[in-house]
């Protein structure tokens, strides 16, 4: 059996739709004759952890963990610098003795002291901002990367591995790769989860990092056998990129686990059930779906006692906050939870809710397949891009452009109407992931990577 070294930062127990596509891999490459071994950190930093994960990786696959030397001393660090010069304190004034002249003076006090609490609070927030934006390139797992070349250097020596395997992001798994395959010479495939020069959502906007996010990927593409993309769209953006490299590029989409859903559960709702999953970011349209929600359920009184949208995972507070006062009674926001149980959620669902902002055009998001897997209809408030087109042309649910609340106010009426009329039960797109999208089976998608390590 062919043996591939698998450099990744995100792996379980980290938790998150990151983590799938790689857990994925390693689990159904040994099926094809290829016996993956894992290099990763040895306690990554994310906003989710799943231990379930754990139990999918083979007992034949070893896994290798290295210090990301991610821990608190340099921020702790920081903010002892920043409180050096704390002002003196200023006693407070005694309103029986306080004269216009020494009231002027404890005002003036007063004043020096917040000034100097922003300067600190300035300082700190500039130094923090210096360290991101001009030390962690070409991202803030930088730091992984002397532990996770000596660790994988190692692995791929003493086990005489036969390829090399690195998966962003973050971007530094494809430097970690680059510096054992220049010491280790064995075929390297590089796969892309998200693009790296261009990413609006990941790239940082200045000059200087530019520039040199731009040397660090042609440098990757230039030394690579393979790189692996998600979408066709992102493969035909670095074949004319890198024009001289087309021959390397490949597209593996992400896709859905049916293992995953053998043992799902519903979890029975009383309401017509809109859910969402994962993370809210900052930059998503979430005004147009409130205004939507909120014009569906004037429109339709009735709704109001038997709709509830409900959020699992991540919301910024301005969006709880926005949630909250605009649909009072039919938001609720759960926080993270295992894929398993969030597999039985998405699957008592009458409605499954997609979005996120312009930026994210050519890229399909991992919740997608999950979507996709439990057969419950999608609501997409999306741009116009593969996403889009993908519930479109499959027939997986509707889509609603950003910033047309009438129009997902008139999807969502749609869905509930079925569902009341269906007295309770959900009556929309009630078809098995395997009838409409087999391409997506993650079991065929290993064999796609195994085929490039023939």
């Amino acid at each position: 059996m062919k043996k591939v070294l698998m450099i990744a930062y995100f792996f379980p127990p980290l938790g998150g739709s990151g983590v799938q596509r790689t857990l994925k891999y390693v689990k159904y490459l040994p099926s094809y004759g290829i016996l993956p071994i894992v290099s990763t950190v040895k306690s990554g930093h994310n906003f989710a952890y799943d231990q379930s994960l754990l139990k999918e990786i083979p007992d034949t696959v070893q896994v290798h963990r290295s210090s990301s030397l991610e821990t608190l001393w340099l921020r702790s660090l920081i903010e002892k610098f920043a409180h050096l010069r704390k002002p003196q304190d200023v006693p407070e004034s005694n309103s029986e003795n306080v004269t216009e002249s020494n009231s002027k003076n404890v005002t003036e006090n007063k004043s020096a002291e917040s000034l100097n609490i922003d300067q600190r609070k300035s300082i700190k927030q500039r130094l923090f901002e210096f360290i991101d934006n001009y030390l962690f390139i070409p991202d803030s797992k930088i730091r992984w990367l002397p532990f996770g070349f000596l660790k994988s250097w190692q692995i791929a020596r003493h086990e005489h591995v036969d390829y090399l395997f690195s998966t962003s992001y973050p971007y530094t798994t494809h430097l970690i790769a680059l510096l054992v395959h220049k010491f280790y010479r064995k075929p390297w495939i590089a796969d892309f989860r998200d693009p790296w020069v261009g990413n609006k959502a990941m790239q940082k906007q200045i000059p200087l990092r530019i520039k040199l996010d731009a040397w660090l990927e042609r440098k990757i593409v230039q030394n690579v056998d393979h790189l692996v993309n998600v979408t066709p769209s992102l493969t035909e953006m670095y074949k004319k990129r890198y024009p001289e490299q087309a021959q390397k590029m490949i597209t593996i989409t992400n896709g859905f686990d049916p293992d995953d859903f053998t043992e799902v559960s519903p979890v029975a709702q009383k309401k017509f059930t809109l859910i969402h999953t994962g993370i809210i970011a900052e930059a998503y349209d979430m005004e147009t779906f409130v205004e939507g929600v909120a014009s569906f359920l004037q429109r339709q009184p009735e709704a109001q006692g038997n709709f509830q949208a409900l959020f699992i995972g991540y919301v910024p507070p301005k969006y709880q906050e926005l949630l909250k006062n605009k649909l009072p009674g039919n938001v609720t926001i759960l926080p993270y939870m295992s894929h398993k149980e969030v597999l039985n959620y998405q699957a008592g669902a009458d409605l499954l809710f997609l979005t996120f902002d312009q930026s994210v055009d050519i890229a399909y998001s991992g919740k997608i397949f999950d979507y996709i897997g439990v057969g419950k209809p999608i609501l997409g408030l999306l741009p116009k891009g593969v996403a889009a087109q993908l519930i479109q042309e499959r027939k997986l649910g509707t889509v609603v452009p950003l910033g047309k609340s009438l129009k997902l106010a008139d999807a969502v009426s749609l869905y509930f109407n079925s569902w009341r009329e269906g007295e309770g039960k959900a009556t929309g797109r009630q078809v098995t992931a395997t009838e409409k999208c087999a391409d997506f089976n993650r079991v065929n998608l290993a064999g796609q990577l195994a085929s490039l390590m023939k």
